[in-house]
């Protein structure tokens, strides 16, 4: 009976930690939500919670997620896969109160696979992580 017992406290104790909810507490994790929102739910009020209030107000004026991610992101996709490339921050990350992160985007966009990467910036505001500045693309020509 008491091994039995065990291994159910044990599973209790193990399952009880996963959770559903996306972790907030990570700037990844913000950063693959922001643009999970604009690119595959479409959704740019969501995304909109990510950012800070001088991008925010940009967002505002282009109020759909596919204008948001032509005239703000440069990057207009049907759907898109996203990976963190890189992540700039110290080992123990309680020092950092700001960190660059590169994305990776694997999407569709005209029935054409599209790769690219996107840097964005995000800083610590308490105990969240909000994007503050998002980099446009070196390589993107007008014309």
């Amino acid at each position: 009976m008491k091994p039995l017992l065990f291994i159910a406290a044990l599973a209790v104790f193990v399952l009880g930690g996963c959770d559903a909810r996306k972790d907030t507490t990570r700037p990844e994790s913000i950063a693959i939500a922001f643009f999970d929102a604009l690119y595959n739910q479409a959704d740019a009020d969501t995304a909109m919670t990510f950012v800070n209030e001088e991008l925010r107000d940009v967002m505002r004026h282009y109020r759909i997620a596919s204008q948001i991610q032509r005239n703000v992101i440069g990057l207009s996709l049907d759907e898109a896969e996203l990976s963190i490339g890189e992540v700039e921050i110290d080992f123990f990350r309680r020092n950092t109160q700001q960190v660059e992160v590169l994305v990776r985007f694997n999407g569709v966009r005209d029935h054409r696979q599209i790769r690219d990467d996107r840097l964005i910036r995000l800083e610590r505001m308490g105990e969240k992580w909000v994007i503050t500045h998002l980099y446009s693309d070196p390589f993107q020509t007008n014309g």
